[in-house]
């Protein structure tokens, strides 16, 4: 008899260790990562892959072999790496995707599943030119005409994954497509890379080793960020939610939206020596720049009882202080 799995794609990153040590204690989940580096915790895992979702030996294999209950799928290349190499990117981010959702399928014809498939897509879907439009919160639907590389390829397989969804009726969808558009993430147990989002952690971390930081964006910019653990809650609590109460298959989420200059003050009320200077990447400024300063959540709110843990101050007081100060 096949067993049951769940597979989770770019395990070694940032999201997906976190997930994976959320999970640790459910002994009844079977959890087969895959990712192309192998810095991971195989003791967490029932298997472990060092692979590319590009290689259909490998899915082809997991589909002969296993019934996959559900698909996390953070394999890809972030932002400011995706712009620089867009051929790579789009082979990950959008082939990669549709390798997986093809594997869906596979199964759906093979077992007879329906596999629910998370989706982390990212506020790089927006494009707002206005500075008028940039103080307000964003809904879901609104200014979705990305500018970068990657925010077109979260847009394109947000809008594969509905389609696919909605394939032949509600009846013989082989797919349960659920995403959450992410701001930034910030994490106290890892450093992030390749996002154009990262000043924030890596301003944190610094802080934190004694060190200086040098700022690709300037002092004014803003952006929504929440911290991993609620990033963490939020993926578990969509996939957990019975499908009837979701009235979205994409939804936003966010807890706090401070300028760099606020995460600066704050550290400083902890680091008063700390320095900040400023080398600004004008490819990654003119990126933030078109990116929403607050976003609305409130569906997220509404249709799976989303409400984030920690606020600007207790990200710090609750989780980011107690871990790096360890």
């Amino acid at each position: 008899m096949k067993e049951k799995i769940t597979i989770i794609t770019g395990a070694s990153g940032e999201i997906g260790q976190n997930l994976i040590l959320k999970f640790k204690k459910n002994k009844n989940k079977k959890i087969i990562a895959i990712d192309l580096n192998d810095n991971i915790n195989i003791s967490s895992i029932y298997k472990f892959y060092k692979n590319s979702i590009l290689d259909q030996v490998l899915l082809n294999e997991l589909n002969k072999n296993y019934i996959i209950e559900e698909i996390f799928h953070f394999a890809a290349i972030l932002s400011t790496k995706a712009e620089k190499n867009p051929k790579l990117a789009e082979e990950v981010n959008v082939q990669g995707t549709l390798n997986l959702f093809n594997l869906a399928l596979s199964q759906y014809k093979t077992n007879n599943i329906k596999t629910k498939f998370f989706f982390p897509s990212s506020i790089a879907v927006y494009n707002i030119n206005s500075s008028l439009d940039k103080d307000k919160q964003i809904s879901e639907e609104s200014f979705c005409y990305p500018a970068t590389t990657y925010g077109k390829h979260k847009l394109f397989c947000e809008n594969l994954g509905i389609s696919f969804e909605k394939y032949g009726n509600e009846s013989n969808s082989f797919l349960d497509f659920r995403c959450i558009r992410f701001p930034g993430i910030i994490s106290a147990n890892s450093m992030p890379t390749g996002g154009t989002s990262d000043y924030a952690p890596e301003l944190i971390h610094n802080a934190y080793k004694k060190n200086n930081y040098k700022c690709f964006v300037n002092k004014h910019t803003r952006l929504p960020f929440i911290v991993m653990p609620d990033a963490i809650n939020a993926i578990i609590q969509i996939m957990k939610i019975d499908k009837k109460y979701l009235n979205k298959n994409v939804y936003n989420i966010k807890s706090f939206s401070p300028t760099v200059n606020e995460l600066f003050l704050r550290i400083k009320t902890k680091f008063p020596n700390f320095l900040l200077s400023y080398n600004i990447d004008k490819m990654r400024q003119s990126i933030v720049d078109n990116w929403p300063n607050y976003i609305d959540d409130s569906a997220a709110m509404n249709d799976w009882e989303w409400l984030p843990q920690y606020n600007l101050n207790t990200a710090f007081t609750e989780y980011i202080e107690p871990i790096l100060e360890k």
